[in-house]
């Protein structure tokens, strides 16, 4: 059974809102929230709307990035450890700022001893508040292209080794 109720909030921050009244007794166990902006320009469409609320609430209260380059390097590493056989590692992490949230974008290199980096194979997402993985290229599709660079490089990778 769907219910509706229609109150105004206020933006605790980029994650979490305070209604402005409590929600009534026996009202759910799940809440779904639709932020509809009080201030949408009349001549733009909704997801033109939408993005630019976005924005605006990113702006408003995004002023710091909490996770640096070395913990969502660490995290990814350890994501890697846990999820992917041996000679993979994390490559230098990338910060790309979004509406409502900052991500550090690591790829996935596969590696050999002293042949060094042979490829990138995937993409890990660390979130920019928490220093935990997001998201993720599926381990399979990694490990099915570090095949593929593999034999690529298979000659140079064994006269390293030699």
């Amino acid at each position: 059974m769907n219910e509706e109720m229609i109150t105004g909030a206020s933006v605790l921050d980029d994650t979490h809102v305070e209604l402005d009244k409590a929600l009534p007794e026996g009202f759910g166990q799940r809440l779904r929230v639709h932020i509809t902006s009080l201030r949408p320009a009349q001549d733009h469409t909704l997801r033109e709307r939408q993005a630019a609320y976005q924005v605006q609430v990113a702006t408003e209260t995004r002023t710091r990035i909490v996770v640096n380059t070395r913990q969502a390097m660490i995290a990814a590493n350890q994501f890697i450890v846990e999820h992917l056989p041996d000679r993979f590692s994390a490559g230098l992490p990338k910060l790309v700022l979004f509406p409502l949230r900052p991500l550090w974008l690591v790829p996935v290199h596969l590696t050999y001893p002293g042949k060094g980096v042979i490829g990138e194979v995937g993409m890990l997402a660390v979130d920019g508040d928490h220093p935990v993985i997001v998201g993720w290229t599926p381990a399979e599709e990694m490990e099915d292209l570090a095949c593929q660079l593999y034999k690529e490089s298979r000659d140079e990778i064994e006269i390293a080794f030699s």
